[in-house]
């Protein structure tokens, strides 16, 4: 064989294993069940290599340093985090590596929340359900520069944008900001009205401070206010209560105004999702 013929030879081999290089993943989750399925999902992958799988920030961090993964498959819904922590997190894990993409997994139904992700420099958004072995072609579009969401999460991403960028409160009647809410946001809304603080609000609902936050940050994004004074204004000024649902007024109406002490929680108002 000619050193010509050689030459080539090396070059086509080199070409090939580059060309079926792996793309390196690490993923980033402390949530068991997630992180079983995110592992047996990888393992039917041919494109992709999980190169470490981290069930904390700061190990996730020491990770990233070392492997300059590809791609990081991030739950912004860790337990040992906050949902208002997530953004900041993509933030530090791009400014990590800049060849890094972050897909982040989401509530398919927290709106609030993929926005915020992407806002932050997320590549991409999965919800729980969208773990199948179909995630290579969200992957793969990710690398070729595309921001990814599955058409159930975009549909709640636009709605968000709305929220934003849609009609100041001015702008909108009662029957309008009544609409956008849920079941659940009319009722915090008309307990914060009464005058109940975050953690009474809670304790009422049974349901966790950090949650309660939570929700009442898409009812200012969806009333177009900063804070809960702003929104407290716009409620009584327009009459909202008038408008929310009869039964969900009648469970709520044997909880006085705001005391040092509860009365009473009605049971209907824990069974709300």
């Amino acid at each position: 064989m000619s050193a010509t013929n050689i030459t080539n030879d090396i070059n086509s081999q080199t070409e090939q294993k580059l060309n079926n290089k792996k793309v390196s993943v690490l993923l980033l989750d402390d949530e068991f069940d997630v992180f079983k399925k995110l592992s047996e999902v990888f393992e039917d992958q041919e494109d992709f290599s999980v190169v470490g799988q981290a069930s904390s920030c700061r190990i996730g961090t020491v990770m990233i340093q070392t492997y300059q993964p590809e791609i990081v498959v991030f739950n912004s819904n860790m337990t040992s985090i906050s949902p208002e922590e997530s953004p900041g997190i993509i933030r530090k894990i791009l400014a990590q590596s800049e060849k890094t993409k972050v897909v982040a997994i989401v509530g398919s139904n927290d709106s609030g929340q993929i926005f915020r992700v992407i806002k932050a420099g997320a590549a991409g958004c999965l919800s729980i359900e969208d773990l199948g072995k179909d995630i290579s072609l969200i992957l793969e579009q990710v690398l070729d520069g595309n921001v990814v969401i599955p058409p159930k999460i975009a549909t709640k991403f636009v709605g968000v944008l709305q929220q934003f960028y849609g009609p100041k409160p001015d702008d909108q009647p009662a029957e309008v900001i009544i609409k956008s809410l849920t079941t659940r946001e009319k009722q915090l809304l008309l307990l914060m009205m009464k005058g109940y603080s975050y953690e009474q609000i809670a304790e009422i609902c049974a349901i966790t401070v950090s949650t309660v936050k939570t929700h009442f940050n898409a009812i200012f994004c969806k009333m177009g206010v900063k804070n809960r004074v702003q929104a407290i204004g716009i409620a009584l000024r327009q009459d909202i209560q008038l408008l929310v649902e009869p039964d969900l007024l009648a469970d709520l109406k044997d909880l006085s105004p705001v005391t040092n002490k509860i009365s009473r929680v009605p049971a209907a108002v824990n069974q709300v999702l």
